[in-house]
């Protein structure tokens, strides 16, 4: 191989390859969304021939991985303010970026508002919740 077509060839993959990865990224997330849409849409249809034929099709509830409890709320609120503590740590020891000290106080905030919501939470009368 001369020379000359190795650079072009070269240049030619640091061209494809982003543009490749961008539109096999933006179909493999369509077709996580149309997959998706088939399943609701046989739960659907599933759930009417159901109502049609006389039965009573099962209760539909909430899928589990949606509901955070008390513990996760400390647990990551914890972790949360630890990181932020020691991004925070590392911009004094690092002395030159901003960035690590303006990561650190965003994380540390959100694990601040994790930790202050669970020791609100834990107090409230569960009766009243919705």
């Amino acid at each position: 191989m001369r020379p000359e077509t190795f650079g072009m060839t070269i240049g030619l993959l640091g061209v494809l390859i982003p543009i490749l990865a961008t539109v096999l990224g933006i179909g493999l997330a369509f077709w996580a969304i149309y997959w998706d849409y088939r399943k609701k849409r046989l739960q659907y249809e599933e759930r009417r021939l159901m109502i049609e034929k006389g039965m009573t099709p099962p209760l539909v509830l909430p899928e589990e991985g949606t509901h955070h409890t008390l513990e996760d709320c400390l647990r990551w609120g914890t972790i949360l303010v630890f990181l932020g503590i020691g991004l925070g740590i590392g911009y004094f020891v690092f002395q030159n970026s901003a960035r690590l000290v303006m990561g650190g106080v965003i994380v540390g905030f959100t694990g601040l508002g994790l930790l202050v919501y669970y020791f609100i939470a834990r107090n409230r009368d569960p009766t009243n919740a919705r």
